[in-house]
């Protein structure tokens, strides 16, 4: 089946980084072609859609998020980290169950699908049942079974990343990874056992690193390293690491994590909620680390809106280091889109409007007063835009959202029975 969609306004964040009145030609799952109308294959589409002239732009790739955590939004809120950890969200999370995680999940997925988020990069327990609601939804997924052992459940969280990756093998969107969960819940022999599981797996680590000012400083006491170089020390840096947050990351870890090519994982709006901080972004990239954005989990932003992760990404470094020339809105908009993808190992599938690439692609309305005079798109996308202004959201060449429709469920069931499974977890 051949889609075309016409009369927009592309941004393709590739190597060009082209932005202009275009096209995008898509055959089944893939890219044919992305440019000039006048260029395009004179080839005849299945199903036109017309952009009316808003942008057509890889979609947003969240890059670490808890999607179950939906049914805690507003729960908790106004606390620092560990308080609400380990007083309010743990307690709660204890009393999860698989119907409950799973319509929590695919709440998750009707916001991720109107915000124009087409992959996410999840971390959580009942990893099943948020594949099955990324399977039901259609979007790209990468979910990493979370190890900690605390508790004494490491070798149960073991066995039970085994049995997942045995279970989403060769499926065509989702992929598994190991979310040893941190280093203040993960042993220094653990965070060994997971290095060899993702060493055998090929698989990704993804992991919550110097997220506050105490956990960088817990850290140092017990081990003599802040926790980029407790990782380096235990060899687990050699395989690919997704950092979540490194809001405390010093610049000797800055220069451990671009030499062994850790991709950061960026939740600004979770941080600044938190009240944890805010990371170095600009740095980081100055030296060579490859960022991405997220949203973290509902319950500490509250909301999972790439849109908004991209524009506080940029004013936050603006203001901190006082300078107006960083971040501009060209970087990012790549924070959110080809980085992601990038982190994820997946730069050669997502994250631009390039043909062979995969179709995993939004349309953003542009002719609202926001955008107007429609002087400078880009721009206009990171510091005007909303999540309102998401039009459509492609993953793979199928539509899973339309002009405020969710293409794949009952949106006010799934509301009510997300509702229901929450009331439980206060109860």
């Amino acid at each position: 089946m051949k889609t075309l969609i016409k009369n927009g306004y592309l941004i393709t964040v590739d190597a060009s980084d082209t932005c202009g009145e275009g096209c995008v030609l898509v055959e089944n799952d893939t890219i044919l072609y992305a440019g000039p109308e006048e260029n395009a294959p004179q080839e005849k589409a299945d199903r036109v859609i017309d952009a009316q002239g808003g942008i057509i732009m890889p979609g947003f790739v969240n890059t670490h998020t808890h999607v179950p955590m939906t049914m805690m939004r507003g729960y908790a809120d106004d606390l620092a980290l560990m308080d609400w950890l380990q007083n309010h969200i743990w307690p709660a999370e204890a009393k999860l169950t698989e119907d409950a995680v799973y319509w929590g999940s695919m709440l998750a997925m009707c916001e991720f699908a109107a915000a124009g988020v087409t992959c996410f990069s999840d971390m959580y327990n009942f990893n099943a049942q948020i594949a099955r609601a990324a399977r039901a939804a259609g979007l790209r997924a990468m979910i990493a079974v979370a190890v900690l052992d605390i508790d004494g459940g490491g070798d149960a969280r073991l066995k039970n990343a085994e049995e997942f990756f045995d279970l989403v093998k060769g499926e065509r969107r989702i992929t598994a990874a190991i979310g040893p969960h941190a280093e203040y819940t993960v042993s220094p022999e653990m965070f060994g056992r997971v290095r060899d599981f993702a060493a055998k797996h090929d698989a990704r680590i993804h992991v919550h690193v110097s997220e506050t000012r105490q956990e960088h400083a817990d850290c140092l006491a017990r081990h003599g390293k802040t926790p980029i170089g407790l990782l380096e020390c235990l060899g687990v840096l050699e395989l690919p690491v997704m950092a979540a947050h490194c809001v405390y990351v010093s610049d000797d870890d800055m220069d451990i994590m671009a030499k062994y090519g850790v991709s950061v994982l960026s939740c600004p709006g979770s941080n600044l909620k938190l009240g944890s901080g805010v990371p170095r972004v600009a740095e980081m990239i100055k030296r060579g680390v490859n960022v991405s954005c997220a949203t973290d989990g509902a319950a500490s932003n509250n909301n999972l809106s790439m849109m908004e992760e991209m524009t506080l990404t940029a004013l936050l470094q603006k203001g901190i280091c006082q300078d107006a020339s960083l971040i501009p809105a060209k970087t990012a908009v790549r924070i959110a889109t080809v980085n992601g993808a990038a982190a994820l190992g997946m730069s050669h599938l997502i994250g631009s409007l390039e043909a062979g690439k995969q179709a995993d692609l939004i349309v953003i309305r542009t002719d609202g007063v926001r955008w107007c005079p429609r002087a400078n798109l880009l721009n206009h996308l990171v510091y005007s835009g909303s999540d309102s202004d998401v039009m459509l959201t492609m993953v793979g060449g199928d539509i899973i959202y339309q002009d405020v429709r969710i293409m794949f469920g009952d949106v006010e069931e799934i509301k009510a029975k997300a509702s229901q499974y929450a009331a439980k977890l206060f109860a």
